[in-house]
């Protein structure tokens, strides 16, 4: 039997504003960290990106002390906004060990490379790096850029105009140049990259092919929300002011975010892709940082929330759609935490913040009030999958965490027998909302025809009792039984396979 599920996010139901509470818990001290990213691989290790040239590693909430990658000498160039500043891990490097870096070169050029991990899960080899593209940089400046490997599978890179002011190069609106674009990539193959089939200008001789959109300035932190496959897409201003752009999952390519034609605005010129939201220059602001979207569960007031700030007043914002409407809402007022570099977030969707302040630098967790006690089940889906029962090895259940039209759902199917011990499927499915630690489902006991096939037919289902289930941890199942007569207890369940390979908490 095939299982075929859609996972999807939960976005938080209505459109009343939640109270939030915003908190930020030091969790280390490190200077220079410009990106901050977790492999992927179920080992809730945080990957703090040293601009510098090293990648660092906090496991457990201690930074250990070899560095993951060190290529300070091939970094080399630190100056303004140079250096090393986006790492990606391959969507498969749990299996494969492939990952990617963008940094600055001896030249000043911007180069995109690959790496692997070496027998050590917490090493690399630095010299098993593919440098896949380099790009001549003009100037010191506008060098973007973010790593995203995007729901397609493809990886993204954000690019700024070369540098200088007021676009001087003449490169925001020149298609035949990379700067000034988002690039995607196909790097799902040994040698190089490829271009993906559906890239907007694979067919335009005056282009190049590995540009997704173009007119952007500076788009120093870009991000995918998890649920829906949008793109956010931050883009530092000129003088006065600073642009949020939002690229839906379901575009084509091509966009022309305008620079240097316009910065901000609401639109006017249908050729051209006006940002959602912008702010003007004032009270201490003066470049956005991009953020990331809160897709986890520990803070149910958070979710789906797009939290970005601003790198001199370190204001911290959050962003969100509400019937139709793009709504901004200041979560944090402080000037305390100094110069804010970059957003990211563990495997878990928990959101830090590093920020740098009189060369001390530090790493924050951010959060709305407590964490919420009691394990609620992953929104993300990766809780789906088979199931065994401790010390009923001759059982199991299917487990499918979803999302529909109608709301975010649980289903299961327990195999298991009945009293007199003759084969007996169980099913249910209920709909849970945002926050919620535990969900009780009405289990029915199916014979006749296959249970999935929910068409009219002669297969009879009867109401057999109810169960309760929660996450006490990643992997694991708890369920509370009352079947009436029948007894009534509970059971403890173990992760056996994951649907599609998804990694609990990821």
């Amino acid at each position: 039997m095939r299982w075929f599920i859609v996972l999807l996010g939960l976005v938080l139901a209505g459109s009343g504003v939640a109270q939030i509470d915003l908190r930020l818990t030091e969790v280390v001290q490190l200077s220079n960290v410009v990106d901050i990213r977790h492999a992927g691989d179920n080992s809730q290790r945080l990957f703090l990106v040293d601009k510098r040239g090293e990648i660092r590693i906090l496991s457990d909430g201690a930074l250990l002390d070899t560095p993951f990658l060190d290529i300070d000498e091939r970094v080399g160039v630190t100056f303004n906004e140079q250096g090393l500043l986006s790492l990606a891990f391959a969507p498969d490097y749990a299996d494969s060990g492939l990952f990617y870096a963008y940094y600055t070169d001896n030249l000043g050029s911007t180069v995109l490379s690959r790496f692997r991990v070496t027998t050590d899960p917490n090493v690399a080899d630095p010299d098993s790096e593919e440098i896949l593209l380099t790009m001549i940089q003009p100037d010191v400046n506008h060098n973007g850029g973010r790593l995203a490997f995007g729901p397609d599978g493809f990886l993204y890179l954000s690019v700024g105009d070369g540098g200088g002011a007021n676009d001087q190069y003449n490169n925001g609106q020149d298609t035949s140049t990379l700067l000034g674009t988002i690039l995607r990539l196909d790097v799902s193959q040994p040698g190089g990259y490829q271009i993906p089939a559906g890239n907007p200008f694979l067919n335009d001789a005056g282009a190049r092919n590995e540009i997704w959109a173009y007119g952007l300035r500076n788009p120093w932190r870009i991000t995918f929300d998890d649920a829906t496959g949008d793109l956010f897409i931050a883009d530092v201003g000129q003088n006065a002011i600073e642009e949020i752009n939002v690229q839906p999952a379901a575009s084509a390519g091509g966009e022309n975010y305008g620079w240097p034609l316009f910065e901000g605005g609401s639109g006017g010129d249908p050729s051209l892709t006006f940002p959602v939201f912008d702010y003007e220059h004032g009270n201490g602001e003066c470049s956005v940082t991009g953020g990331e979207i809160y897709r986890g569960t520990a803070y149910p007031a958070l979710q789906g929330r797009y939290i970005y700030g601003d790198f001199c007043s370190g204001r911290i914002w959050s962003l969100r759609q509400v019937d139709g409407q793009w709504e901004n809402e200041l979560l944090l007022d402080t000037g305390t935490i100094g110069n804010i570099l970059t957003f990211g977030e563990d495997q878990r969707g928990n959101i830090y913040v590093s920020a740098s302040r009189d060369l001390r630098g530090r790493i924050f967790l951010i959060s709305d009030g407590d964490v919420v006690e009691g394990g609620g089940l992953p929104w993300d889906g990766s809780l789906s999958g088979t199931y065994t029962v401790e010390g009923l090895n001759d059982q199991g259940f299917f487990v499918t965490i979803g999302n529909n039209a109608s709301g975010s759902f649980l289903f299961i199917a327990w195999f298991t027998f009945d009293e007199a011990g003759e084969p007996l499927w169980l099913v249910g499915v209920s709909f849970f909302d945002a926050g919620q630690t535990e969900v009780t489902l009405n289990m029915e006991r199916v014979s006749g025809l296959p249970f999935l096939d929910f068409s009219d037919n002669s297969g009879t289902r009867e109401s057999y009792g109810d169960m309760t289930f929660r996450a006490p941890e990643c992997g694991q199942l708890q369920a509370d039984y009352d079947f009436g007569t029948r007894g009534s207890g509970t059971l403890d369940l173990a992760l056996l396979t994951n649907i599609e390979g998804r990694d609990c908490g990821g």
